[in-house]
């Protein structure tokens, strides 16, 4: 899926933000290490779509930060 077409919904410590994946795989967290997606839509159709859709590695869960430490996936930032 087109990462411009999909928007990932950020919670944040000052609320929700949206953002497009696109957007999210070239920024990243920044300063905030724990901030991730926390749900997907397509940006079109406004049809929700499964966390699947945003590659592990820039998840950025327990489960991705585990497999970037232990060395299985390279971080994406």
């Amino acid at each position: 899926m087109d990462p411009e077409r999909v928007l990932v919904r950020l919670d944040h410590p000052f609320g929700a933000v949206k953002v497009t994946l696109a957007e999210w795989m070239a920024r990243g967290p920044g300063g905030r290490p724990l901030v991730r997606p926390v749900a997907a839509k397509d940006r079109d159709t406004g049809r929700d779509l499964p966390l699947s859709v945003i590659p592990l590695r820039y998840r950025n869960d327990g489960e991705a930060r585990l497999r970037i430490a232990a060395g299985e996936l390279e971080s994406p930032w």
